[in-house]
């Protein structure tokens, strides 16, 4: 009786599951070969069917843990907005010229702007408009919301998304220069800036650009004098400034993780191995320690994120930047409450967006969180 497991470890490496190419290697029967390649691809067929709902399962939870934290921050800050002393109308109208208006005509515009119902009442007109991104008028002007923020939103867009642009190239740039001699002058001089600039508040970096840059060295206004309207090439040329002090916080943070994955897996046993085996040094970086070092990165972009649309409002009050971080100052001072609203809703909806994708992008670049997912 002969015994098929010499031919079997012979044709087992053989990558292809096709017939042709079984047969060609081995010699072997049809049976022998629907025997041998049968179980081998239908394996690999459902593990990467079971990866593939793994994914599928991590993107529907995710979408519903998002839908209640949105929930939550919409009612989070109405009720914040609630617990204040007076209402929108008291907030707008000063208070030498309370005396001239009737109760009636107090009570009268107070129904026209909605105050005269129930906190639960309004809450649950807020959540049915912020389902449908409709955000409703404003409280005094009776403007649509979304017309009285298109113009500063789309202005910290463009200041945003330069620094979200430019973080990490600048952090993967300084991140893979250091991790190449850790421990070295290069990486103990940046490792100390970056440290040392993470450590300094948003509103610190601000004031001091404002101080070195434009008092001192006069390189840029101190003050952007420009309307919230201008078309959006003067908005980027005059936004250099506070570009650069948004990105510093951001490179400070991100530089940090990728140079921890850089050492890590420059250190590596399969690394290492590649490495006696004669695989140049750059493509050892490029191709195989850079993507293991995105991972730690990515798992760091929903914070990042949530530091950049915090730094916009702190950077635009330095600057007076005329941006969504000016105007939610000024609809909190007024108690315009569904333009607070609009602006945290998108502003939670761009921090759990950005998490979903770099979670979706850790999954891609790293398979052995795809088969944790799976083993779940």
């Amino acid at each position: 009786m002969w015994s098929a497991r010499p031919t079997f470890t012979i044709c087992a490496p053989t990558p292809s599951c096709g017939r042709a190419r079984a047969t060609k290697a081995c010699g072997s029967t049809p049976e022998y070969e629907r025997l041998l390649w049968q179980p081998r691809c239908h394996s690999a067929f459902t593990n990467r069917g079971q990866e593939m709902y793994a994914v599928l399962a991590l993107i529907v939870r995710r979408l519903l843990l998002s839908a209640v934290i949105l929930v939550l921050v919409s009612g989070t800050v109405f009720v914040g907005t609630e617990i204040l002393p007076g209402d929108a109308l008291d907030a707008t109208i000063p208070a030498d010229e309370l005396m001239y208006y009737s109760e009636e005509d107090l009570a009268r515009m107070r129904a026209e702007l909605g105050l005269d119902k129930s906190a639960a009442e309004r809450f649950v007109n807020v959540l049915r408009g912020l389902v449908t991104f409709d955000f409703g008028v404003t409280l005094m002007t009776r403007e649509k919301v979304i017309d009285s923020i298109i113009h500063p939103l789309l202005n910290s867009l463009i200041m945003a998304s330069v620094a979200i642009v430019l973080t990490p190239l600048v952090s993967v740039v300084l991140g893979v220069w250091a991790a190449l001699k850790p421990g070295g002058r290069i990486d103990g001089t940046v490792s100390g800036a970056t440290l040392f600039a993470y450590s300094m508040p948003d509103f610190v970096v601000g004031n001091v650009f404002v101080i070195v840059f434009a008092i001192w060295l006069g390189l840029a206004p101190a003050v952007l004098m420009i309307t919230e309207s201008a078309p959006w090439y003067q908005i980027l040329a005059v936004s250099v400034l506070p570009v650069i002090a948004l990105t510093v916080s951001g490179v400070a943070y991100q530089f940090r993780l990728l140079r921890a994955g850089m050492v890590e897996a420059l250190g590596s046993e399969f690394i290492e191995r590649a490495r006696l085996s004669g695989v140049p040094e750059w493509r050892l970086v490029i191709t195989h320690a850079l993507p293991a070092a995105l991972v730690p990165m990515l798992n760091g972009t929903a914070q990042f994120v949530a530091s950049i649309i915090s730094g916009v409002v702190v950077i635009e009050a330095v600057f007076k930047f005329p941006g969504i971080g000016i105007e939610l100052i000024r609809s909190i001072s007024q108690r315009e409450v569904p333009t607070v609203q609009a602006i945290t809703f998108l502003a939670a909806f761009a921090v759990i967006a950005s998490n979903l994708l770099a979670d979706i992008s850790i999954l891609a670049l790293d398979p052995r969180v795809r088969r944790a997912r799976n083993d779940r």
